[in-house]
């Protein structure tokens, strides 16, 4: 299953989901959902401006690969 590290990333820099939703103009309830990988489908367009907003270099910072 694929899970996004998105809780993780937005704790290690003092962020929270509302302020991550204004830095990258995602809708507040679809970050929340997207950190509690509530969340079916990632848009790729949302992905990329999760990335920049985080600085991101590489994909495998921001989606894990964990065996059921």
């Amino acid at each position: 299953m694929l899970k996004l590290k998105l809780a993780e990333l937005i704790d290690e820099r003092g962020l929270n989901t509302r302020q991550l939703s204004k830095m990258t103009g995602i809708r507040w309830n679809t970050i929340a959902d997207m950190a509690e990988n509530k969340s079916k489908a990632w848009s790729p367009d949302n992905l990329h401006k999760i990335m920049i907003a985080l600085e991101l270099d590489h994909i495998s910072q921001l989606i894990e690969y964990v065996k059921e």
